[in-house]
């Protein structure tokens, strides 16, 4: 049981150092255009979630912390479209 439990708070604390990412994504125009932003922004080191939302324009990022939203956006504009950090 102590053991499960220090896994437990071991999990917690990775978890906690996670940041949330929301990008503005111009450009998509059908599902081929989210799951190509998707899988661009799968490839940049540290990201390790992405949520892409066609008709809001806009992408949720679940990455590890200090991974730069700049290299996010950096990766969907190579992809074609643009980007932009939300606030």
């Amino acid at each position: 049981m102590k053991r499960f439990l220090l896994v437990l708070v071991a999990l917690a604390a990775a978890a906690s150092a996670d940041q949330l990412v929301n990008l503005k994504i111009d450009g998509m125009m059908c599902p081929a255009c989210v799951k190509n932003v998707k899988g661009s922004l799968n490839e940049v080191k540290g990201v390790k979630e992405t949520s892409v939302y066609l008709k809001e324009g806009k992408a949720e990022v679940k990455a590890a912390e200090g991974t730069k939203p700049e290299s996010m956006c950096d990766a969907v504009k190579k992809a074609g479209y643009g980007c932009s950090v939300a606030k």
